[in-house]
């Protein structure tokens, strides 16, 4: 099961929120964006369950971050993208 999170963090803590984010085992990908949001993260997990945990007792408190957004991925496809000239 995948979900979405969509995160509002502090000025100048997106770095370390970053990084923080990537020492979790179900987080497959983090990307800074420019937009309503921060930062991106795209979670990876077993159940619902185990993502409200995620994003309840890992993501949520890591310091810097202000608010959360989570979407649960219904259904996805995937393209591989040709490699950049």
């Amino acid at each position: 099961m995948e979900a979405i999170v969509f995160l509002n963090v502090d000025i100048g803590s997106e770095d370390n929120v970053m990084e923080r984010l990537v020492s979790i085992p179900e987080v497959k990908a983090v990307y800074f964006v420019y937009g309503p949001y921060d930062i991106i993260v795209k979670i990876d997990a077993e159940d619902i369950e185990k993502i409200r945990n995620i994003v309840r007792e890992k993501i949520r408190k890591i310091e810097g971050i202000r608010s959360t957004t989570t979407l649960i991925v219904a259904k996805s496809y995937t393209k591989r993208s040709p490699p950049y000239a």
